[in-house]
């Protein structure tokens, strides 16, 4: 890229990623290669969305992509549930319930179900998306890029790992709007007074007038000596992000739902309009006649209610003796592509067939759960890592200036924030020389009673309050099988505690219970002294429930 003028770089990934095929499967002497063009492939999935075909403009277009999308995406969408924070080591019972309570105000206040939801179906339905962080006063927001308007080198891995191009359809108001932020906007739109859009471009790559390339972002507008710069800036990494779905296999766009069914939904089109073509045709009615001098078409000839006199005369039967075939296909295809796309029946909400057993519907659903997990899983690590490493650093400043954190109405919460809460007050009374007798105890109580009807239950964290290490796990919570997982991890924790009651103060037992989404605060005192007495575990000892059955009550 060396002392080429920024504008002719931009320019030339431009016109690379429109008119590029690559070879991603290496053909032989026999074999044809496999080419890909990624902007091609998209605008084909864009038509197809739009019930649009390719190559013409009338015709029935039988979608069976759309709803397949749907499905998909509702089974490898993580949900804001998902995400629960977890802390590392050793750490307090205000510690660990403030910063989920935390955690929680942002996912809703930041409406992050939603960003969850439409990166769901972006990769539904293209197979890759594309996050972009932005840094609004001094915090990382992250939108969604739409593919059409990125271009870069299509044999790629990951995005970080090329230069990219993003085109900008500006309006002459959008203009303005930047004229506080960016170079020369009010001097640019005076130049071009006629022009009501224009067609900015953000250069995010490696690039090098002169020396060792350096990771950059230009932003302008024209090409050549006619080019006009906006923002230029350095930058330490690059601020896209991408999410895939599958493995990748010598090209950046993985496989998304309507890709896979391609050539399933050209067949479906040319089956419809055939069959349509052929009911046309079965439903004309045609006569026939020994009359030799019977011309034409007796039905635009003769005035409508006319008598023809004709014995003769007579209807020709036409059916369409390819309906049972095309029907027959239709439903091969159907299967076909909900084996394809991983879309049971039993996942796009249909009725089963009647001599379905409730186990095998079971194990029907397991088996589609089962497929997206690793699916679920990567793009979990992405997102979390994500927040970690640019969203939350800058949140937990703004939390340490928190002064009070109100206390949810939660009851294993509650009883721990009382019980912490005398405990502490126990502490200072000992420092100031007072013995803890039943009438200081007491004291105690009627203290904690009286400031919580007053203010409630309130935390007022001190100045090292969030100096802990903390991070994500994820806690499926839509997949019943690691609900029952949970459970097991509720059921041997009561086991261990009624065995040894003292390991509830262990640190390597509470952060067993946070590693399995469980909060070690959950084991309440009346808890522990029910197990510790027996009280409890005959019911835990009752027989568990088959996993297996227990996924067919729900569907993720």
């Amino acid at each position: 890229m060396e002392n080429k003028d920024i504008s002719t770089v931009v320019r030339g990934i431009i016109n690379s990623s429109k008119s590029d095929n690559i070879e991603f499967v290496e053909g032989s002497e026999d074999i044809r290669p496999i080419l890909f063009n990624q902007r091609e492939t998209i605008r084909r999935i864009n038509f197809y969305l739009n019930d649009k075909f390719l190559e013409r403009e009338d015709g029935i277009f039988w979608n069976i992509i759309n709803h397949r999308i749907t499905h998909f995406g509702k089974l490898i969408s993580p949900d804001t549930k998902d995400f629960y924070p977890y802390g590392l080591g050793e750490m307090n019972f205000w510690q660990a319930w403030a910063l989920r309570k935390k955690v929680r105000e942002w996912f809703d206040d930041n409406a992050f179900y939603q960003i969850l939801n439409d990166l769901a179906e972006g990769l539904s339905t293209y197979g890759s998306v594309v996050w972009k962080k932005h840094k609004v006063k001094g915090k990382t927001i992250i939108k969604e890029v739409r593919l059409e308007n990125l271009y870069f080198d299509q044999r790629a891995e990951f995005i970080k790992d090329t230069d990219v191009v993003e085109i900008h359809q500006l309006s002459r108001k959008e203009m303005w709007d930047y004229a506080d932020v960016w170079d020369g906007v009010e001097e640019f739109l005076n130049k071009h007074k006629e022009e009501k859009d224009f067609q900015v471009w953000e250069f995010t790559g490696f690039y090098a007038e002169e020396g060792k390339p350096q990771l950059i972002k230009r932003i302008g507008f024209g090409e050549g000596e006619g080019k006009t710069i906006f923002w230029e800036e350095d930058l330490d990494e690059t601020p896209y992000v991408d999410f895939h779905i599958g493995i990748y296999k010598g090209r950046w766009l993985r496989i998304g739902v309507p890709e896979r069914l391609f050539s399933l939904q050209e067949r479906v089109n040319q089956l419809v309009n055939q069959n349509a073509v052929a009911g046309d045709i079965a439903s004309l009615l045609l006569l026939r006649t020994n009359n030799p001098d019977a011309v034409g078409n007796v039905l635009t000839s003769a005035i409508n209610g006319q008598i023809i006199p004709d014995s003769t005369l007579e209807q020709i039967g036409i059916q369409n003796p390819g309906l049972s075939q095309f029907i027959q296909e239709m439903n091969l295809i159907n299967l076909q592509a909900d084996r394809i796309c991983l879309t049971p029946e039993i996942i796009q909400g249909e009725s089963s067939p009647s001599n379905t057993t409730f186990r095998g519907l079971a194990v029907v659903n397991a088996g589609a759960v089962t497929a997206f997990k690793n699916y679920r899983q990567n793009i979990f690590e992405r997102i979390s890592e994500l927040l970690m490493t640019d969203i939350f650093p800058t949140l937990v400043k703004d939390w340490k200036k928190t002064e009070v954190i109100e206390m949810a109405e939660d009851e294993a919460d509650v009883e721990e924030y009382d019980k912490n809460l005398a405990s502490r007050m126990e502490i200072e009374a000992i420092l100031n020389g007072q013995v803890v007798d039943n009438q200081v105890a007491e004291q105690i109580r009627t203290t904690i009673s009286d400031n919580i009807k007053n203010v409630g239950r309130r935390i007022r964290p001190d100045e090292n309050f969030w100096n802990f290490k903390w991070g994500f796990k994820m806690m499926a919570t839509d997949e019943s099988v690691d609900k029952a997982a949970k459970n097991d991890t509720y059921f041997n924790s009561l086991q261990m505690t009624a065995a040894n009651p003292a390991i509830t103060d262990v640190p390597g037992f509470k952060q067993y219970l946070e590693d399995n989404g469980i909060s070690p605060w959950k084991l309440t005192p009346k808890q522990q002294q029910a197990v510790q007495e027996g009280g409890s575990m005959n019911s835990l000892e009752q027989k568990q429930p088959d996993k297996l059955l227990a996924q067919a009550k729900q569907l993720s």
